[in-house]
């Protein structure tokens, strides 16, 4: 009994640490790719080709990006360039003409202060926040560009071959709570192939 139940623990032990790979393929720079098994660390990529093996650690210098693929839904990271500043790995929302790129991050902001009394602090208590940017880049374009710092101003700038998209933006049918619909907007209706 002793032995099954040191089994047991085992196995869960090798289930929890490999459960932080997801199925994925990583693009290198040469665009070939490679299926397998990864997760994103610190703006890195952690990948190996089988579950068991041990992950090797990819950064932009070699990769271009990151396709995570399982039940039928897949997410894709790239890294993208910024004018000062190292590229970072970030979350495509939208491909087309013009790419919408999505960078998010987890924060500890510190513990809940609302203890009820005879309960002792613990990870439940842990007070987490998400802050997130959105950028836009044209193929053509060197670095992407932060669209929702001083959105109405940078928008209309950054979307002005496209009168159908200033109109939105003026009379607020485009707002910093739609970013997506617009990007869309622009690649279904404004973007031309030819660029």
């Amino acid at each position: 009994m002793k032995l099954i139940l040191q089994l047991l623990f085992i196995l869960f032990i090798n289930l929890g640490f490999s459960q932080d790979y997801r199925e994925a393929a990583i693009i290198f720079k040469d665009s070939t790719s490679i299926e397998g098994f990864a997760e994103i660390k610190n703006n890195d990529i952690y990948f190996k080709v089988k579950q068991e093996d041990k992950a090797d650690k990819w950064s932009y210098d070699f990769a271009k990006g990151l396709i995570f693929s399982a039940y039928g839904f897949s997410e894709k990271y790239e890294y993208v360039e910024f004018e000062h500043s190292k590229p970072k790995l970030l979350q495509v929302v939208e491909e087309g003409n013009v790419n919408l790129y999505r960078y998010a991050k987890e924060y500890y902001m510190g513990r809940n202060s609302n203890l009820t009394i005879g309960k002792l602090p613990s990870d439940e208590d842990k007070v987490w926040a998400m802050t997130e940017a959105l950028y836009v880049k044209r193929k053509n374009e060197p670095y992407a560009t932060d669209i929702e710092f001083s959105f109405n101003l940078r928008a209309k700038k950054y979307f002005a071959d496209c009168k159908k998209v200033v109109e939105r933006i003026n009379t607020k049918k485009f707002t910093k709570k739609n970013i997506k619909d617009m990007v869309f907007f622009y690649n279904e209706y404004c973007a031309s192939d030819d660029e």
